[in-house]
């Protein structure tokens, strides 16, 4: 035999295959632009230990808000009517007629602290608000693909995910 035979034959052979498991190596391959997302967006994570405390801490200020409304709603159920911290010395009413703007953030934070806690007990409250964008955004890529896939091809939609998954803007 010829080797363009031979060549021809072995990428016959490769389109088959490639064919036949078509869906299995487009969520292969997204499953991957997700685990290298995750592990890019948890690299930081011993940088985020209180040396006063030893446990994690946000980085930002909206977040140590955001991780103070989490601790109320697992230790009180549900959000406080008026968080007087904010807006010293009246307070801002946060379920009082207000839009609830961290209301959805801080209960999915919540749920995904009791989620993680039920099955491990040494999981914090503080390590669940550290971790839950990196799991949010491997959620949200998983939309973002079905998305674009929608709109345009798999090809597309494969492409897009991985430079969404590296962007700066989008690395928080």
């Amino acid at each position: 035999m010829h080797i363009p035979v031979i060549i021809e034959e072995r990428k016959n052979r490769l389109r088959s295959f490639i064919t036949i498991h078509k869906t299995s190596i487009i969520v292969f391959v997204l499953a991957f632009i997700a685990g290298v997302g995750y592990y890019i967006r948890t690299r930081n994570l011993s940088l985020l230990i209180d040396a006063t405390t030893g446990d994690y801490f946000p980085s930002d200020p909206d977040a140590i808000g955001i991780l103070r409304y989490v601790r109320y709603i697992v230790e009180h159920g549900r959000l406080m009517d008026v968080d007087y911290m904010r807006y010293y010395p009246t307070g801002f009413g946060v379920s009082i007629g207000n839009i609830d703007e961290f209301s959805l953030l801080t209960h999915l934070i919540a749920y995904f602290y009791q989620f993680l806690h039920f099955f491990n007990n040494t999981v914090t409250i503080q390590y669940a608000d550290v971790i839950y964008p990196a799991v949010a955004f491997v959620i949200a890529l998983f939309f973002f693909f079905l998305l674009v896939r929608k709109a345009f091809d798999w090809k597309v939609a494969l492409l897009a995910s991985a430079f969404l998954t590296v962007i700066p803007a989008y690395l928080f």
